[in-house]
């Protein structure tokens, strides 16, 4: 295993800005390629899910019309059902996503092994790791949702009808948003793992595994676009989840659009980059050496 410090994550963070300043364009058509894809096959995935549904309760005038439907549906059901829904269903529909974010692993590796990116590899790793890719996503969302959908109904059950405290409320929320963060690192490490042709449940281990022996590195990537995160949607979380108003209606739908695009198109590829890094150095710890050769090549 390579060794990790400070300088290592200076160094991590400089090369990913670096990489990505330097083939933004190639990695700007990756994101949109992957993401045209995703959408086609999500809207497929709607599509086929709408069938079963529309056989069953009838024909639907357009297939947006089915999330009226579950929208319809998990009002009218106990709290129970309604988180049994939400966590099937939705990792169904976030599959897409997921294999999109994941494919863009496939750059990650290859700019720092070959010190070049092309919008091709992304689409390359879409089509050969398709599957894979897709598992792993839904096993990811499985394992970080689950205890969380587990935590609501436990407390939808403890209380009933009753709303809780705000100190035992913000205590729930507080476990629930601690669990995320914590399982969303651990797991960090498995799209680079299934890249490195890593079967799916061993790449759960090996994340865990690589996670568990290096936490200084992973946790100090992690935590630091988790934070760049938070600080773009500070604004919406305060808004959407507080009585505070920080802008009106029209600049604040502006507001998410920009706090959107900035975190796909700017901190996610940096953010790939940095962690395919990461995994490279701790799974091989000669492989510094070579991506400081070839940054200083592509300046």
């Amino acid at each position: 295993m390579g060794k990790w410090n400070l300088r290592s994550y200076v160094e991590t963070i400089k090369l990913s800005v670096q990489f990505t300043r330097t083939y933004y364009l190639s990695i700007f058509l990756a994101i949109l390629g992957v993401f045209v894809i995703t959408i086609v096959l999500f809207l497929f995935i709607v599509f086929i899910g709408s069938i079963p549904i529309s056989i069953f309760y009838g024909p639907f005038d357009e297939v947006f019309d089915v999330f009226d439907f579950i929208g319809d549906a998990l009002s009218g059901v106990n709290d129970v059902e309604a988180v049994g829904i939400i966590l099937f269903a939705g990792s169904a529909l976030l599959a897409p996503f997921l294999i999109a974010i994941g494919a863009l692993f496939g750059i990650g590796q290859e700019a720092f092994e070959s010190g070049t990116i092309t919008a091709e590899e992304a689409l390359l790793w879409y089509r050969q790791k398709f599957s894979r890719l897709a598992s792993g996503g839904i096993v990811q969302f499985l394992i970080i949702i689950v205890p969380i959908g587990i935590e609501y109904i436990f407390g939808a059950w403890w209380f009933r009808n009753q709303i809780p405290d705000i100190t035992t409320l913000t205590f729930l929320i507080f476990i629930a948003a601690l669990w995320f963060l914590f399982s969303s690192g651990m797991l960090s490490m498995v799209f680079p793992s299934i890249v490195d042709g890593i079967p799916v449940f061993s790449s759960i281990k090996h994340s865990i595994t690589l996670t568990r022996k290096n936490s200084g590195a992973v946790f100090s990537i992690w935590g630091t676009f988790s934070s760049l995160g938070l600080l773009v949607l500070g604004p919406f979380i305060i808004q959407e989840f507080t009585d505070v108003i920080l802008m009106p209606d029209q600049v604040y739908t502006l507001y998410i659009l920009a706090a959107g695009l900035v975190i796909v198109l700017l901190l996610l590829p940096v953010y790939v980059l940095a962690v395919s890094r990461t995994y490279l150095i701790i799974s091989d710890p000669n492989i510094r050496e070579e991506q400081e050769v070839q940054a200083e090549g592509s300046q």
